[in-house]
């Protein structure tokens, strides 16, 4: 394995020495400069226009929630750690409850780009060069997944803060028990965000373990009672956060909520990724085995501090990608958060070595430190406006389901969704309809009573998207679409082109007040229960008669009369 990084190419002194890469100025410092400006701009036109995430509005729920009294996991599901629902709480509250709240909440994770590329940018100096930093921060920034994901409102984006943050920390310096417990802090920080911190926590670990051998076996004398105070240390920050979250929670009378929310919910046999024994299973075992078999060959000899760093920040990023693909239950985009910087602070290092070997060819040398990566940077843009261009909109519909909600129901009603898209209303079902609920449901490890649940709160707004079949098909029973994915309460009675002068015997189940409509008027000649149709009234639950009494085949609907009053209609295309 041929080291970017070893002492011997680099420099062996604890900081990296400026002569080892060319001049800053001369990779295209105004170029990057330009295309940070440029960076800043599509973010903010994708937060306006990038499609919705189901993620986003889940999480925007859960702050929702919060914001009105409702606690995280007691009152709101939600499998995700409550600090980032927490901290966003003040914003939601000046913003107030408006249909396009996503835009500016997204707007609101600039800084947190910002910070993830002022921590690439600190990492690569600390390890290589500023210029190391510098082209991988860009690259990291203008990277389709990373952009994009990033773009979207979730509690990945502090996560991956969190975890740059903390190899920050690690990465500036010898480490000691100070640096130790700040790392861990972050890393504690990081778990009351998200539970998948573990895997962080495990390739981080399990990298300095690897470089601790390394030195053992060239000969070095380990220090062991400073290695122990570092990981004791460690783990004290580690376990502050965390501990002040359940502690805070089982005196509200939820730490059984919150520890099945964060850890049992997740944790689901045989999941997605576990369901299938196939080629992932050896990402782990096939890279560990590289890794043991080359340190087991090369010469043994004691590395400097600043060269251990190096190779943890490679072997973190290895173990980190290889661990997520083997072991994780499920894989998704912004799981890959923590690693693309990573691996872009190691391609970048090791181009500006290539580039330092190369200086006998001046012309090599000059496009390796000059264009290369402003031609890279240029690759990616052009990649991610062809992919997800930037000037189509696609969150109108989703804007304006959301006003449709608010100008359909009050504040005391249900409205029944697969994540919480509706955002501004309590749901009538306790679980989430992502991914791991949904094997749960299909294993008889949660309860699908979704229909008993609309039943029980007198739901009369549904999103039916994502819904189980069986509540989706109570949904078309007993709902009728009004527009923008949106069903109110509401059956057909007779359909367009049908001459029906026979009664029509109908059964509502979820009693309300309704009215009888047609695609023309509300001029309807016919009764409802024994008298005249033509006005709003209230049905109970059980069987209802509707006999017309004129020749006309237009359509004919019974459909919620609150929602007819706001200006809704089962005919709305």
């Amino acid at each position: 394995m041929s080291a970017p990084i070893t002492a011997d190419t680099v420099g062996s002194s604890e900081r990296p020495r400026s002569s080892d890469v060319p001049s800053f100025k001369s990779v295209g410092w105004p170029i990057g400069v330009a295309l940070f400006a440029v960076m800043l701009v599509l973010r903010i036109v994708y937060a306006s226009h990038f499609r919705f995430d189901t993620d986003e509005p889940q999480h925007l729920h859960v702050v929702w929630g919060w914001a009105n009294g409702h606690m995280q996991y007691r009152d709101v599901f939600d499998n995700h750690g409550p600090i980032f629902h927490l901290l966003c709480v003040p914003l939601f509250r000046i913003l107030g409850e408006r249909p396009d709240i996503l835009i500016p909440m997204r707007l609101a994770m600039l800084p947190l780009f910002a910070i993830s590329l002022w921590c690439i940018f600190q990492i690569g100096a600390a390890l290589f060069s500023r210029q190391v930093g510098f082209w991988a921060a860009l690259l990291t920034g203008f990277y389709p997944e990373f952009f994009l994901t990033s773009t979207e409102f979730r509690t990945d984006n502090l996560w991956t803060v969190l975890w740059l943050l903390a190899l920050v920390v690690a990465a500036r310096g010898s480490f000691n028990a100070r640096r130790a417990f700040l790392v861990g802090l972050f890393l504690g920080a990081a778990f009351g965000v998200t539970v998948k911190t573990g895997l962080m926590v495990g390739s981080l670990a399990l990298a300095a373990a690897v470089m601790t051998g390394w030195n053992w076996m060239g000969g070095r004398k380990l220090d062991w009672r400073s290695v122990s105070a570092n990981v004791a240390a460690g783990l004290c920050g580690l376990a502050i956060i965390p501990g002040v979250l359940i502690l805070g929670f089982v005196a509200e009378g939820a730490g059984q909520q919150f520890l099945y929310c964060n850890i049992s919910h997740n944790l689901v046999p045989n999941a997605q990724n576990w369901e299938h024994l196939d080629a992932h299973i050896l990402w782990f075992p096939i890279f560990a085995a590289f890794v043991v078999g080359v340190f087991w060959n090369v010469k043994r000899r004691e590395l400097d501090g600043l060269t251990v760093r190096r190779w943890c920040l490679v072997l973190t990023a290895g173990f980190y990608f290889t661990a997520l693909k083997t072991f994780f239950p499920t894989l998704s985009r912004q799981d890959d958060l923590p690693v693309i910087p990573l691996a872009f602070l190691v391609f970048v290092a090791a181009i500006f070595l290539l580039s330092n070997r190369l200086v006998s060819r001046p012309k090599l040398h000059s496009i390796l430190t000059g264009w290369f990566f402003p031609l890279v940077v240029v690759a990616e843009v052009l990649l991610l406006a062809l992919t997800t261009p930037f000037w189509k909109n696609n969150t109108l519909r989703d804007n304006a389901m959301v006003a449709d909600v608010l100008r359909a129901t009050g504040p005391g009603d249900f409205v029944m969704d697969a994540t919480g898209e509706t955002i501004f209303r309590m749901r009538p079902y306790y679980y989430a309809l992502e991914a791991f609920t949904k094997v749960r449901i299909e294993r008889g490890l949660v309860k699908d009573d979704i229909i008993e649940r609309l039943i029980a709160t007198r739901t009369p707004v549904v999103r039916p998207d994502a819904l189980t079949n069986i509540s989706h098909n109570f949904v078309r029973n007993n709902y009728l679409t009004a527009g923008n994915g949106l069903w109110m309460l509401g059956k057909q009675l007779i359909a367009s082109g049908a001459r029906v002068q026979d009664p029509v015997v109908f059964e509502i189940i979820i009693p309300a007040r309704y009215v009888v409509l047609n695609t023309r008027s509300r001029k309807i000649s016919g009764s409802l229960d024994g008298t005249p149709v033509n006005e709003v009234r209230w049905l109970d639950a059980g069987k209802h008669t509707f006999v017309r009494t004129d020749d006309g085949n237009a359509r004919l609907s019974l459909f919620w009369a609150e929602g007819f009053e706001k200006g809704f209609s089962p005919f709305a295309q």
